[in-house]
């Protein structure tokens, strides 16, 4: 009876699991970050921060990431769509929120909503921190 009882907790949650975005291995999470860090370090030396960049070019680099109302995923957040691997986004600029997957950065999109930078490769520089 036991198996029984387990079987029954286990089979929805593996069924959730199956249908949530992969999630990417440790070696290209800390590759994401460090490219990051280096593009954040470069800028710092220049006079670029000093001055009100234009939005920056991002790409999605995961499939059904969530995009949202504000940067975490509480229930007040709610997602309101998703976007796969290669989706072109506009990043008007970025602010701390929820962690995820160990990244705090949240970039706000053009069109208002939000997403976890974790899952954005910039590929226009780097995007101003929000007022």
């Amino acid at each position: 009876m036991k198996f029984a009882s387990s079987a029954l907790f286990i089979a929805p949650l593996l069924a959730f699991i199956g249908t949530t975005a992969a999630i990417p291995s440790p070696a290209d999470a800390v590759s994401g970050v460090k490219t990051k860090i280096e593009q954040l370090v470069n800028a710092r030396g220049s006079d670029e921060l000093l001055v009100a960049r234009a939005p920056v070019t991002g790409t999605v680099n995961a499939d059904a990431v969530r995009y949202r109302r504000c940067p975490n995923t509480s229930s007040a957040c709610d997602p309101i769509g998703q976007y796969n691997r290669g989706q072109r986004i506009t990043i008007i600029c970025r602010a701390i929120g929820e962690t995820v997957n160990g990244w705090s950065w949240w970039d706000r999109m053009d069109n208002g909503w939000w997403i976890s930078d974790y899952y954005v490769d910039w590929t226009g520089g780097v995007p101003d921190v929000c007022p």
